[in-house]
């Protein structure tokens, strides 16, 4: 059996296209790849509510750990105390913030409030922590 050099050539014509398209279509993929990559952009102000609940966060870590109060701690509590409308003391029973009315002169010690007014105080002092974190962020 002779193979003639016209079949050869066939052969090798068919191989060379088909090289070609497989090369072709891994440039496509790739390319495809490149341009379908997501982005994700996140508004000024979303950046803005994430950052304040951060914040809001270590501000309440504060008060669980018993720091030193600093200006923003007492500009939550006389704000929370305003609201209330006895002067408000904080402290904690470990986990949570337990808040007392603290009774003015007399020296007495301070007024335990009930669970219900707890909760309640601590759902506002979560609003006006992240009220005055939001307005002082730049």
């Amino acid at each position: 059996m002779t193979i003639t050099n016209f079949a050869v050539q066939q052969v090798l014509r068919t191989y060379n296209r088909q090289l070609a398209e497989k090369t072709r279509l891994s440039r496509e993929k790739v390319h495809r790849k490149i341009l379908q990559q997501d982005s994700v952009s996140i508004s000024s102000e979303s950046k803005k509510r994430l950052l304040t609940d951060r914040i809001t966060q270590e501000i309440t870590n504060q008060f669980l750990s018993g720091s030193e109060h600093n200006e923003t701690m007492d500009a939550i509590m006389g704000q929370l105390s305003q609201d209330y409308g006895k002067p408000l003391d904080v402290s904690t029973d470990g986990q949570n913030l337990v808040f007392k009315v603290v009774s003015q002169g007399n020296g007495q010690e301070p007024e335990n409030l009930s669970p219900a007014e707890n909760e309640q105080l601590n759902k506002n002092f979560l609003d006006i922590t992240k009220a005055i974190v939001y307005t002082n962020l730049v």
